[in-house]
């Protein structure tokens, strides 16, 4: 019985968290402030990250990944094995990768392999409501670089003409948001012959600083717009605390809102990036084959080839980059029981069921590679305090193009696999499809604080626990422990000060998803098409 106690407790207390989160990224909890088009999705484990995990976005990474080194005999000749290949010196390899250098391509790749899944699922409409439901967030093991690859090879696009001066100047301005360009490569090794993994000049695709500035400075501005439309949706249901804060602060809340979109404009670059936007509407029917011709070249030219598995892979970038150091600011979210009736609260029971969840994942046992287990608990859940800071962070990929797979100015060739297959890639309203939906922002923990009531039995059962090795966590908050991600690995150490166990680690909680509208969706007055691939 009391294992089905604290089950049911731990069933709650995530149903508490979740909410808090949930009503702290949007409107007080309205659904609407999400809109129809995009869904929060919580990560039930959750994904652990150091502090430094988006350096590689932060100080920069343009050259290519260090290649690993043969063994070699007492003459300084390669050891083969038995099929003639050269033995890897791969604990010598895994050295190289520990210098801070070479540990940003780990970094690049595993925000990468986060970022590139696919949900499994689009929750569906808020009963009369304009937003959807929030829902557990589920691999559908599909890859967006992937889907993204075979529709820029099997597309077929309007047929136009290939104008030198359009396509001149296309580049001119797709440089200035996603640039490509030659360097010298500063992992080049004369005395190695030159492959494809030992080049004297690489090609990068990236994100240019002036869009990287123009997205930062959007999310201030809407960070700062949603936050006062929490307090004025607040006020117009009545709200007593939110009325006084309006009438009191009112002008001073329309003041950082213009302030945000001032500096949105002199600092983010708003109108010179919004005027490219722009011409790339403008001149998408008529150039569609120099449209497609750039990002099939952008496409390849951000191809990266994973250090050990040498898997192609594209990567993105988080924005902005230095988001953990920005973390004094972020809000902070407090359970504390005490303050919680948890088997009376309708509210938030009421909230569990329209999200369709069943969240008993209290866990007291071990963790690692994604990888969860549970083991009967011996701590008092009668009275628990969770904190932590609650960020997001958008997700960019400058090899991806929206516009396009929204056009209406492609098709699948007939003969393509998805055509054969029946697949398309999204239908714009439920799960079918290839790429249904894929992540825009991470929602990020951090500076968790746990205490597991004020027992000293408690107290000192999870700290020994942690101490040992054990791991103690609640949904995606883990502290102790060992976690593998990819190619990288994490430990997450525990201190403690007094009765709280202190992570210092940060956790990816959920993310926010973007439904992809209907795709293909190609205008039907169109009758003649090309591929676009030179004879």
């Amino acid at each position: 019985m009391a294992k089905l106690i604290d089950e049911a407790r731990s069933n709650s207390l995530m149903s508490i968290l979740l909410k808090q989160v949930y009503d702290t990224i949007t409107n007080g909890g309205d659904p609407d402030s999400v809109g129809p088009n995009d869904f929060i999705a919580f990560d039930p484990i959750g994904i652990v990250l150091t502090d430094d995990t988006f350096d590689f976005a932060l100080k920069g990474l343009f050259g290519s990944a260090p290649s690993p080194k043969p063994e070699l005999d007492k003459d300084g000749k390669p050891i083969l094995d038995k099929n003639g290949n050269p033995v890897i010196d791969m604990e010598g390899y895994k050295n190289l990768l520990t210098e801070n250098k070479f540990r940003r391509y780990l970094q690049m790749e595993q925000f990468a392999a986060m970022v590139d899944a696919i949900p499994s699922q689009i929750p569906p409409m808020v009963e009369g409501k304009n937003g959807r439901q929030v829902t557990i967030f589920n691999d559908s093991s599909k890859r967006v670089s992937k889907v993204y690859e075979d529709l820029l090879q099997w597309s077929v696009v309007v047929d136009t003409p290939m104008d030198a001066k359009v396509e001149k100047k296309l580049s001119s301005l797709r440089n200035k948001l996603f640039k490509i360009k030659k360097i010298k490569n500063p992992d080049f090794d004369e005395t190695l012959p030159i492959d494809d993994t030992n080049q004297p000049e690489v090609v990068h695709s990236f994100v240019s600083p002036m869009y990287a500035k123009y997205v930062e400075y959007e999310m201030k501005y809407y960070a700062e717009v949603e936050k006062n439309n929490e307090v004025r949706v607040a006020a117009d249901n009545g709200d007593p605390d939110a009325m006084a804060q309006l009438s009191i602060d009112g002008k001073n809340m329309k003041k950082r809102e213009d302030t945000a979109l001032k500096a949105w404009q002199s600092l983010g670059y708003k109108e010179g990036v919004e005027r490219i936007q722009n011409y790339l509407s403008e001149i998408e029917e008529k150039h569609m084959l120099v449209i497609k011709k750039r990002l099939q070249s952008e496409f390849r030219n951000s191809q990266r080839t994973r250090i050990l598995d040498y898997i192609n892979y594209s990567p993105s970038i988080p924005i902005p980059a230095g988001v953990m150091k920005e973390s004094k600011n972020w809000p902070t979210i407090v359970l504390n029981e005490r303050e919680f009736s948890l088997d009376s609260s309708s509210t938030t029971h009421k909230w569990k069921a329209g999200l369709g969840l069943n969240l008993g994942i209290f866990s007291i046992g071990a963790r690692g590679g994604g990888e969860h287990q549970n083991r009967e608990s011996e701590i008092d859940m009668s009275n628990v305090y969770i904190s932590f800071k609650l960020g997001k962070v958008r997700v960019e990929r400058g090899w991806f193009s929206q516009e396009f797979v929204e056009s209406k100015y492609w098709k699948l060739h007939e003969n393509s696999p998805q055509e054969l297959n029946g697949d398309t890639i999204s239908t714009g309203n439920d799960k079918d499809g290839l790429m249904p939906s894929i992540i825009t922002e991470l929602i990020i923990a951090k500076e968790v604080i746990m205490r597991f009531g004020d027992s000293t039995t408690n107290t000192k059962f999870t700290k020994d626990y942690v101490n040992a090795g054990g791991v103690i966590g609640i949904g995606p908050f883990v502290l102790g422990g060992g976690y593998s991600y990819e190619n990288q690995e994490s430990h997450i150490d525990a201190s403690s000060k007094g009765k709280d166990l202190l992570s210092p680690g940060c956790y990816i909680i959920g993310y926010k998803c973007h439904i992809v509208p209907k795709s293909p969706n190609p205008n039907p007055a169109i009758t003649k098409w090309t591929d676009g691939k030179s004879e």
